[in-house]
Protein backbone atom coordinates (compact mmCIF):
# COMPACT_ATOMS: atom_id res chain seq x y z
CA UNK A 1 0.00 0.00 0.00
CA UNK A 2 1.29 3.39 -1.25
CA UNK A 3 1.73 6.62 0.63
CA UNK A 4 -0.82 8.34 -1.22
CA UNK A 5 -3.78 5.36 -0.60
CA UNK A 6 -2.57 5.22 3.56
CA UNK A 7 -2.80 9.22 3.87
CA UNK A 8 -6.46 9.06 2.52
CA UNK A 9 -7.62 6.26 4.21
CA UNK A 10 -6.64 8.41 7.42
CA UNK A 11 -8.30 11.49 6.27
CA UNK A 12 -11.32 9.77 4.89
CA UNK A 13 -11.40 7.43 8.39
CA UNK A 14 -11.10 11.33 10.04
CA UNK A 15 -14.13 12.49 8.11
CA UNK A 16 -15.92 9.67 8.88
CA UNK A 17 -15.34 9.74 12.42
CA UNK A 18 -14.02 6.38 12.36
CA UNK A 19 -10.07 7.30 12.93
CA UNK A 20 -10.66 7.44 16.97
CA UNK A 21 -13.78 5.96 18.51
CA UNK A 22 -15.62 8.87 20.50
CA UNK A 23 -13.82 11.51 18.23
CA UNK A 24 -16.20 13.49 16.34
CA UNK A 25 -14.92 16.07 14.16
CA UNK A 26 -16.53 15.12 10.69
CA UNK A 27 -20.01 16.47 10.29
CA UNK A 28 -22.44 16.65 7.41
CA UNK A 29 -23.08 19.38 5.33
CA UNK A 30 -24.26 20.79 1.89
CA UNK A 31 -21.94 22.82 -0.53
CA UNK A 32 -24.10 25.07 -2.92
CA UNK A 33 -22.26 25.54 -6.29
CA UNK A 34 -23.61 28.66 -7.94
CA UNK A 35 -23.41 28.59 -11.70
CA UNK A 36 -24.00 31.99 -13.69
CA UNK A 37 -27.16 31.71 -16.38
CA UNK A 38 -28.19 34.03 -19.10
CA UNK A 39 -28.80 37.66 -18.35
CA UNK A 40 -32.66 38.80 -19.24
CA UNK A 41 -32.47 42.27 -20.84
CA UNK A 42 -36.62 42.53 -19.64
CA UNK A 43 -35.94 42.16 -15.58
CA UNK A 44 -31.90 43.42 -15.73
CA UNK A 45 -30.63 40.70 -13.81
CA UNK A 46 -28.51 37.43 -14.39
CA UNK A 47 -29.91 33.99 -13.59
CA UNK A 48 -27.94 31.42 -11.43
CA UNK A 49 -28.13 28.47 -10.62
CA UNK A 50 -28.38 26.87 -7.32
CA UNK A 51 -27.03 22.94 -6.74
CA UNK A 52 -26.40 21.16 -3.48
CA UNK A 53 -24.37 18.49 -2.83
CA UNK A 54 -23.94 16.49 0.25
CA UNK A 55 -19.92 16.72 1.80
CA UNK A 56 -18.08 15.87 5.15
CA UNK A 57 -16.93 19.01 6.42
CA UNK A 58 -14.61 20.14 9.62
CA UNK A 59 -15.21 23.54 11.00
CA UNK A 60 -12.53 25.07 12.59
CA UNK A 61 -11.51 28.68 13.51
CA UNK A 62 -8.18 30.68 11.97
CA UNK A 63 -5.83 31.49 15.29
CA UNK A 64 -4.92 34.65 16.22
CA UNK A 65 -1.62 34.28 14.79
CA UNK A 66 -3.27 33.07 11.41
CA UNK A 67 -5.06 36.28 11.42
CA UNK A 68 -2.22 38.56 12.39
CA UNK A 69 -0.14 37.24 9.74
CA UNK A 70 -2.85 37.36 7.03
CA UNK A 71 -2.54 40.97 6.31
CA UNK A 72 -5.98 41.47 6.89
CA UNK A 73 -7.12 38.84 4.29
CA UNK A 74 -8.31 36.79 7.37
CA UNK A 75 -10.58 38.24 9.89
CA UNK A 76 -11.17 37.18 13.20
CA UNK A 77 -14.99 35.29 12.28
CA UNK A 78 -13.51 33.94 9.52
CA UNK A 79 -13.93 29.80 9.41
CA UNK A 80 -11.82 27.33 8.31
CA UNK A 81 -13.81 24.45 6.88
CA UNK A 82 -12.21 21.23 5.66
CA UNK A 83 -13.83 19.29 3.35
CA UNK A 84 -13.41 15.81 2.10
CA UNK A 85 -13.06 15.98 -2.41
CA UNK A 86 -16.37 14.92 -3.45
CA UNK A 87 -15.43 14.28 -7.51
CA UNK A 88 -18.88 14.97 -9.01
CA UNK A 89 -17.75 19.18 -7.27
CA UNK A 90 -15.86 21.65 -9.58
CA UNK A 91 -14.18 23.60 -7.49
CA UNK A 92 -12.45 25.71 -10.10
CA UNK A 93 -14.73 29.07 -9.98
CA UNK A 94 -15.79 28.39 -6.01
CA UNK A 95 -15.91 32.08 -5.43
CA UNK A 96 -19.73 32.66 -4.81
CA UNK A 97 -20.50 29.47 -3.57
CA UNK A 98 -21.61 28.36 -0.24
CA UNK A 99 -21.73 25.95 2.45
CA UNK A 100 -24.18 25.29 5.40
CA UNK A 101 -23.34 23.46 8.07
CA UNK A 102 -26.46 22.92 10.49
CA UNK A 103 -28.25 26.52 10.35
CA UNK A 104 -25.00 28.48 9.65
CA UNK A 105 -24.42 29.42 6.00
CA UNK A 106 -20.95 30.69 5.04
CA UNK A 107 -19.19 32.13 1.68
CA UNK A 108 -16.23 30.22 0.12
CA UNK A 109 -13.56 33.29 0.02
CA UNK A 110 -10.84 30.64 -1.53
CA UNK A 111 -9.64 27.30 -1.30
CA UNK A 112 -6.30 25.97 -0.93
CA UNK A 113 -5.68 21.98 -2.50
CA UNK A 114 -4.13 20.05 0.15
CA UNK A 115 -2.51 17.53 -2.47
CA UNK A 116 -0.30 14.52 -1.98
CA UNK A 117 1.52 13.93 -5.19
CA UNK A 118 -1.24 13.79 -7.75
CA UNK A 119 -3.55 12.83 -4.66
CA UNK A 120 -6.14 15.05 -3.95
CA UNK A 121 -6.67 14.93 -0.01
CA UNK A 122 -8.55 17.67 1.62
CA UNK A 123 -9.83 20.94 0.59
CA UNK A 124 -9.15 24.27 3.01
CA UNK A 125 -11.26 26.37 2.49
CA UNK A 126 -11.51 29.98 3.97
CA UNK A 127 -15.43 30.58 4.66
CA UNK A 128 -17.52 34.01 5.75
Amino acid sequence: MGLNTVASNLISKTFDNTLVSGLTLGVSATWVKRTAGSYNPLTGAMTQTDTNVSINAIEMAYTSSEILESGGAVRNMDRRILVKPVTSLDIEDAVGDSITIGSRTYSVLSIDRGMLGDTELVWDCQCR
